[in-house]
């Protein structure tokens, strides 16, 4: 195991390139943006069908 060490301790080039010009602090911004994004769109897809089953079911959702 000591003798893969340097081996899985080495890294690419193109990586410390991509970190150096902060091309990844970037990507980690868009990504969050759209996941924060993402979950904003279900959220008030959810709001909508809960509304829409309440409309469609009126009887059910007294009985709650």
């Amino acid at each position: 195991m000591i003798g893969l060490t340097p081996i899985l301790l080495q890294t690419h080039p193109l990586e410390g390139w991509f970190f150096s010009s902060g091309k990844a602090l970037v990507v980690l911004a868009v990504t969050l943006m759209l996941l924060v994004g993402f979950g904003i769109w279900m959220w008030r897809a959810e709001a909508r069908l809960k509304k829409m089953e309440r409309l469609l079911n009126p009887t059910e959702s007294n009985k709650q």
